[in-house]
């Protein structure tokens, strides 16, 4: 009896402790989430250089505005970028390259990204800006401490996306005020349903999570979202130069 009994004991002090692991598995997830929240922060403050340029350098705004081939330029370089990540997502995870394919696709968003924001006051540039940051700490939050699960809601915003993207194009050919407020708002309201989607993805414990190996992957869907936010409210509330 006494033999079986320390048998018993030496088992129970061998078998795994599931609190040990979902400890490491939480410390795992919060090393990722700091890495991807601290890519995001890179790309924010360069696209907020490039902005700060377009509203202070009058030569650098005069570039912008009259330059039509170095527009067209940087509007390529991100496109490039997401068929080069959608034949070999594989790319995102090799390092250097993939933060080299980070850098370039920022620097190229954050031209166009000024080139639009060289058509406004600096006034309302700013007051988008700080709207811009108010919403996405706000979704943030939400984000996180909601019960609801956005994560399966994924292919609703797509379907919504494409939506709004056929508008858009419809109002290159006719130019209604009130269609295109209207698309204007559904476009915010889609980007606010992404940064909750997005943000849910990265902090996992949901029905999907991103895999903690597409940490670039993940900011930059995050840092989209919030770029477009921002485009969409400035061209709400923005008032042109």
């Amino acid at each position: 009896m006494e033999e079986n009994e320390d048998v018993n004991e030496l088992l129970l002090n061998k078998a795994p402790d599931n609190s040990d692991n979902e400890k490491i598995e939480e410390s795992i997830r919060a090393s990722f989430i700091a890495k991807v929240y601290s890519i995001l922060l890179f790309q924010l403050i360069i696209t907020s250089f490039f902005v700060i340029l377009s509203l202070y350098s009058p030569l650098y705004r005069e570039i912008l505005q009259n330059s039509v081939f170095l527009y067209y330029f940087f509007l390529i370089i991100p496109f490039v970028c997401l068929i080069i990540m959608l034949c070999n997502p594989n790319l995102l995870r090799k390092v250097p390259l993939n933060y080299f394919i980070l850098i370039v696709f920022t620097i190229g968003i954050s031209y166009i990204v000024s080139y639009i924001t060289s058509f406004y006051t600096p006034g309302s540039v700013l007051f988008s800006l700080i709207l811009t940051f108010v919403m996405v700490i706000t979704l943030i939050l939400y984000a996180k401490y909601t019960k609801r699960d956005f994560t399966i809601y994924g292919g609703v915003l797509f379907v919504f996306l494409t939506c709004i993207i056929f508008g858009s194009f419809f109002l290159l050919f006719f130019n209604i005020s009130v269609f295109e407020f209207i698309i204007t708002i559904c476009t915010i309201i889609c980007f606010s349903g992404y940064i909750i989607y997005d943000t849910q993805l990265i902090l996992g414990k949901r029905s999907k999570e991103f895999s903690i190996d597409d940490y670039i992957l993940a900011a930059l869907n995050l840092y989209l979202d919030i770029v477009n936010l921002f485009i969409e409210i400035l061209s709400l509330f923005g008032e042109r130069n």
